[in-house]
This record gives C-alpha cells, sequence and structure tokens, in this order.
C-alpha cells in the first residue's frame, strides 16, 4: 500500500491502552498513515506496544509513579514535553499533529505553528466542565487544573486550531453556540469496535457463582463526577423488593473506599461487590451474567456533551441499559430503546426504573444490539476519521 502522510498524536496519558486511540491509530494506520504517538509514562516497568503506530515516551524516572506523575505532568512549559516534541518533529517530519484533549493542544499549536503543521484538536470531553466537575482540591490543582483558566485556553485553542472533532452531537453543537465553524468540526463518537471488542473466553467459575443472582452491573473507572454513591443507595432500596440483587461495580479510582464505606454504612455488604479492573479484555463472562448495565454519569455541563465508551459496549453485549439522564446518553437510549434512564442524583428513581426493566416485555438487549450493528460502531465512525484526513490532504497537497 502507498504511504500516506506522517501523523505525530502526543497524549497526556500512558499508551497503551486507550481505547480511542488505539480504533483511530489502528483505522489510519490500516489505509496508509504512519502514525508516531508521544505519550507519558508513570511505571518504568511498563512499556507496552501497539502494532499500528510507533511510540515515544516521556520516561518514568523514578520508581514511584507519584513522583514520575510530578515530573511528568503535562503542562506546555514542561521541557521533557516540549524537548521529545521538538526532536520527534525533527527526525519524523510529520505533516499533521493530532492533540488528544486540552492539555496537550499549547505544545501543538507552538509546534504547529513554528513549523508550520496543520494542527488536529480531539476533544475527548468537555476538559473544563470536568475539571468543574472533578472538584479536586490543592494549590496544585488551583494553578494547574482550574476550570475558568481551562475555559479560556479552550477558547483560544478552538479558534487557532486547524480541525476539530468531537465525540457527540451535543458538544458540536456547544462549539457551534459559541462561534466555532461547523466546517472545522468533525464528530467522531465513541462508538465500539465490534470486530475486537469482547471476543474473550467465559469463566465458568464466575458464571456459576452469580447464577442465582439478579446481576447489576457498572465497568469502568470508579471516581467521585460518576455518580456511583447514587447507584449504593438506590441499590439500597433496593435489597428488601429483590432479595438476590446483586450489585457489581468492576474498576478502580479514587472512589473505591469511599463507596466501600457507604456500602457498609447501609449494611449493603452482601449486595454490593467491588471487582478489580480485568481490563476490558475480561469483561465477557461478567457481560454474559449480567441482567441490568449501568451507566451513572449525571445530568450537566460536563456530561451533557460527552459520551461514554462504556454505553456502546453495553449496547453490543445485547443487555438492557439503566442510565441517568445526562442529555447525550439520554437521547442515544430514548432513540435506539435500549434501556431507561432515572433521574439524575435520585436513587428512589433508579430503584424504580431497576424494577420497571426486569418487568418490562421490550427486548431493550436486542434493540440496543441492532442499534450498534447498523449505526452506532467504529466501522461508521472511521469513515468521518478519514474523511478528515482526505480534507486535510487536499489543503497540502
Amino acid at each position: 500500500m502507498k504511504l500516506k502522510n506522517k501523523i505525530l498524536m502526543i497524549s497526556q496519558a500512558p499508551f497503551p491502552p486507550d481505547i480511542r486511540l488505539e480504533k483511530e491509530i489502528k483505522s489510519l494506520s490500516e489505509v496508509g498513515y504512519k502514525v508516531l504517538v508521544i505519550c507519558n509514562q508513570y511505571d518504568k516497568n511498563l512499556v507496552p506496544d501497539f502494532s499500528f503506530c510507533e511510540i515515544k515516551r516521556v520516561k518514568a524516572i523514578f520508581k514511584s509513579v507519584k513522583l514520575n506523575r510530578i515530573i511528568n505532568f503535562p503542562l506546555f512549559t514542561n521541557p521533557r514535553y516540549l524537548i521529545i516534541i521538538f526532536i520527534c518533529i525533527l527526525k519524523f517530519n510529520p505533516d499533521y499533529i493530532h492533540a488528544h484533549d486540552l492539555p496537550m493542544m499549547p505544545l501543538a499549536i507552538l509546534f504547529g505553528k513554528i513549523f508550520k503543521i496543520q494542527v488536529i484538536f480531539d476533544m475527548h470531553e468537555n476538559y473544563p466542565e470536568a475539571l468543574k466537575e472533578f472538584r479536586k482540591k490543592g494549590i496544585i490543582n488551583y494553578l494547574f487544573k482550574n476550570y475558568k483558566t481551562a475555559k479560556l485556553l479552550e477558547k483560544i485553542c478552538l479558534k487557532i486550531s486547524d480541525f476539530i472533532i468531537t465525540v457527540v452531537r451535543e458538544n458540536s453543537e456547544r462549539l457551534i453556540r459559541q462561534g466555532v465553524d461547523e466546517n472545522k468540526i468533525y464528530l467522531v463518537s465513541n462508538t465500539v469496535d465490534l470486530d475486537t471488542f469482547n471476543k474473550e473466553p467465559i469463566e465458568e467459575p464466575i458464571i456459576n457463582k452469580y447464577q442465582d443472582k439478579i446481576i447489576l452491573m457498572y465497568s469502568g473507572y470508579i471516581t467521585p463526577e460518576r455518580g456511583l454513591d447514587v447507584v449504593v443507595w438506590g441499590t439500597g432500596f433496593l435489597k428488601d423488593k429483590l432479595k438476590n440483587v446483586k450489585l457489581l461495580i468492576i474498576g478502580d479510582g479514587i472512589s473505591v473506599p469511599i463507596l466501600k464505606k457507604l456500602v457498609d454504612e447501609l449494611a449493603l455488604n452482601s449486595s454490593v461487590e467491588f471487582i478489580e479492573w480485568p481490563g476490558h479484555n475480561k469483561l465477557s463472562s461478567y457481560f454474559r451474567i449480567a441482567n441490568i448495565c449501568i451507566s451513572p454519569q449525571p445530568r450537566n455541563d460536563f456530561w451533557n456533551t460527552t459520551i461514554p465508551h462504556k454505553l456502546f459496549e453495553y449496547m453490543s453485549q445485547s443487555k438492557p441499559i439503566l442510565a441517568a439522564d445526562s442529555r447525550a446518553v439520554k437521547r442515544i437510549i430514548e432513540e435506539t430503546q435500549s434501556g431507561i434512564t432515572y433521574k439524575s442524583g435520585d436513587p428512589n428513581d433508579f430503584a424504580d426504573k431497576v424494577s420497571i426493566i426486569l418487568n418490562s416485555n421490550i427486548p431493550f438487549g436486542a434493540n440496543g444490539l441492532k442499534a450498534v450493528k447498523n449505526k452506532y460502531n467504529w466501522e461508521n465512525e472511521s469513515k468521518a476519521l478519514l474523511k478528515l484526513y482526505s480534507d486535510l490532504e487536499k489543503i497540502i497537497n
């Protein structure tokens, strides 16, 4: 295959894994683009490869992950990032810089201007509103993860970037309301790759362990902004009505100790179980035993303008979905009839909606699977990504 143009991707996180980057890189590589990813490294022992691209890391120096997070903080004035990007541009000679999320955009714009390279702003989420919802305290967060500063920075980067990628229609509409030219916005959503997701064998011990239970399942990060406290409270309201209900919270994050304490206080230890994150490639058995999959992200300015990948994962497994009523998720669930939503912050409504799904004759799971096969899949979404780069080729050639 004839080699097309070169793409330098920059990310603030370690890579791999990163589902979105992996899908984008694979699709671009398969049509002939050469991709180099600059990413972070917090653990010196972790140097995973990804066969569809080259990887250059801002290497970990210390044994301590915490210290490496500090020295590798992806601030645009961090000399470690500045030097490695500069060297990679000289050696790799990219035609495009593809920056993942707001923290990488100042660097992308700086080097884009110096070397006259087209810059793509890949907005995985509404980053300023994410910072607002994270509510992290301390002087470091105030100085470098400040919501108001991020809001101003986003406005500048939106204006200077050559093209913008959003993950959901609601965020595209937000940008257009702010005066961004809609012709430079491309929607590439967080849909699932049906060719690669969840192809692992089933583990019978897991199936046997939960065979007599009604399983409510959440999988993903466990952090304060995700609304899992409401799910735990709601399970408390269910336990007297459904004696065999079991909530599985699968994942890691800073909220695990807080939620475990809540479970203890509500005497829910027999109804709620925490499972450490096994990796996406180990979820098959849990999907098999789940009766309802939970997407708890609440309605606010952050979650209203993004879409979690897990929504489409759940749909691809033909599982009924119970989700909080954030705008984009609610729109897709109602459109596809793949589940129902509950009122954000209302554990009583959560419990009521669990009962409604369990007693409904609507084929929520089958509807979701059909929607993913026909519309909400990466094969379709990748076309928008490839069109963006095709349009860029026309500009530089």
